[in-house]
């Protein structure tokens, strides 16, 4: 969504996604796991700003608040790397960055900043680049980042960068679904977590899930499943307590997003908010992320 724009500086959101289906079936020779992934953004998002500059090869990053955060080491300058390799153009770029999405919480925070940061630098091009040229840039920049170029909910295979829509009847079915996001006071590594993994569940079967959910042979809270799951509850004693106590007062099905540590539970339109977070922040204490969302196409 372009929340500002003009021929010198343009502001874009980036939003986070949820993993509502995740399957790892299997270990790749580049030290990638296999996986397929049925993933949905949500209207939790960071805000990311360009500005053209005079100086020729300059990039600055900012992520405002978060010195940690700022620089190089930032996917979105990565991205402005690869694009002036990819494209030749070498006018200054200075990034701004508005983070709302938590950190190591499994939503992709720093993938869609990346991605938002190449569609701004498309925007600015009188030729702008198409749809596979950019992905094929996004998938050199991490394997979340092509699902972000990607309207609405999508289907992730390969180590993540083989992506597609899902059909528009269920893309409408997603739409506008509440989903409540809760994130424990810690982040879990992506890598740690990945290098758990002790079993591999089969494509085939785990596309076919997807594929009866689209053509509503299963509900999506059938649908729902994350192979990361076991791994994250041997580690982290604490999670699983609160997912079966969600499950016994609240009839939720709570579920890990990616590799964590950001849960979430698909919510009926009446479901009182109030006494779900008291339950959570009881459970994992008072600085636990909350956020009730839906999910958008």
């Amino acid at each position: 969504m372009k929340l500002e724009t003009s021929n010198q500086r343009i502001t874009l959101s980036a939003p986070a996604k949820v993993n509502l289906f995740l399957a790892i079936t299997g270990k790749r020779s580049d030290g990638f796991h296999e996986l397929v992934s049925l993933m949905a953004k949500v209207d939790l998002c960071d805000l990311i700003t360009l500005e053209k500059t005079d100086r020729e090869g300059e990039i600055s990053c900012d992520c405002m608040g978060n010195v940690q955060l700022s620089g190089e080491g930032n996917l979105a300058w990565k991205a402005v790397d690869l694009w002036r390799e990819v494209t030749g153009e070498q006018y200054g770029v200075r990034v701004t960055i508005q983070k709302n999405i938590p950190l190591m919480a499994g939503l992709g925070g720093g993938s869609s900043d990346a991605v938002a940061t190449l569609k701004a630098l498309n925007s600015f091009r009188e030729s702008p680049l198409g749809q596979e040229e950019l992905i094929e840039i996004a998938a050199r920049l991490g394997s979340d980042c092509p699902s972000f170029l990607i309207e609405g909910a999508c289907v992730a295979t390969g180590r993540g960068e083989v992506v597609r829509p899902v059909s528009q009847e269920a893309s409408s079915r997603l739409n506008g679904k509440k989903v409540f996001l809760f994130k424990p006071p810690l982040g879990f590594s992506t890598a740690e977590i990945y290098k758990s993994v002790k079993g591999f569940s089969s494509k085939e079967e785990a596309a076919g899930r997807i594929h009866s959910w689209e053509k509503e042979g299963m509900t999506l809270a059938d649908c729902i499943e994350n192979d990361l799951e076991n791994p994250v509850f041997e580690k982290y004693l604490f999670m699983n307590p609160l997912f079966e106590g969600l499950k016994a007062q609240f009839g939720l099905s709570p579920a890990l997003s990616g590799s964590g540590s950001c849960c979430f539970a698909i919510l009926p339109d009446d479901c009182a908010v109030e006494p779900l977070t008291r339950c959570i922040k009881e459970s994992w204490g008072e600085e636990t992320f909350v956020a009730e969302q839906r999910i958008c196409s």
